[in-house]
């Protein structure tokens, strides 16, 4: 009988433990869809709020998205972001903590949100982890993991999911634009920019 209880036990716990996991993934509530499907990039970028985000559970991080692309490269639909990766800058930009982690994981995703989100949006983007630990809560924001295991947020209404498939400091040298070369003038805008190869996209 005891080991009957044991066994029923364990059972339901597995299944609270694959309902838990069921619960966190996009798929429930969230329709996925083909990225040919994307509404414009530059209004996306522009117009729209969006947040990065990369890690795993217990090892993650988020920032705002300013600057980026969607489109075609190399026969494979790509999101593109640029953020800053110089280390020195990670205790004073809040988005440089976060993509610091760019490095270390092999995806990112890319979330929109509605309008009613933005003060949450500017909070991550303006607040570092390192000296916010719990930035991603105290912005109001809920994380919720994809089924390859990458932070998002429930609370959005746009999902793109991204494999980096290439890296590169952008070079003031080869810029071509003088209002451009302006911004970096300084030495201290320094970015990374990240092509990262759409897998899966989600809306609600």
């Amino acid at each position: 009988m005891r080991i009957f209880k044991q066994i029923v036990i364990a059972a339901c716990a597995a299944l609270a433990f694959a309902a838990s996991i069921h619960a966190q993934s996009p798929a429930e509530g969230w329709t996925k869809m083909n990225p040919t499907e994307l509404k414009n990039a530059v209004e996306l970028f522009a117009n729209d709020k969006t947040a990065l985000a990369v890690g795993k559970e217990g090892d993650l991080n988020a920032t705002t998205m300013s600057w980026g692309s969607i489109g075609e490269l190399w026969g494979k639909p790509i999101g593109v972001n640029s953020g800053y990766r110089s280390p020195a800058l990670n205790a004073a930009v809040g988005g440089a903590a976060a993509y610091s982690l760019m490095g270390l994981y092999d995806y990112f995703t890319i979330t929109a949100f509605p309008k009613k989100m933005n003060e949450a949006l500017d909070y991550i983007g303006s607040h570092s982890k390192k000296t916010d630990k719990n930035k991603i809560q105290n912005a109001g924001l809920t994380t919720m993991f994809t089924e390859l295991g990458n932070p998002t947020f429930k609370e959005g209404n746009l999902i793109i999911e991204c494999r980096t498939i290439y890296e590169a400091p952008i070079d003031v040298d080869n810029m071509l634009d003088d209002d451009i070369i302006k911004m970096y003038q300084d030495n201290k805008l320094k970015h990374t920019m990240f092509v990262g190869e759409i897998v899966n996209v989600w809306k609600r």
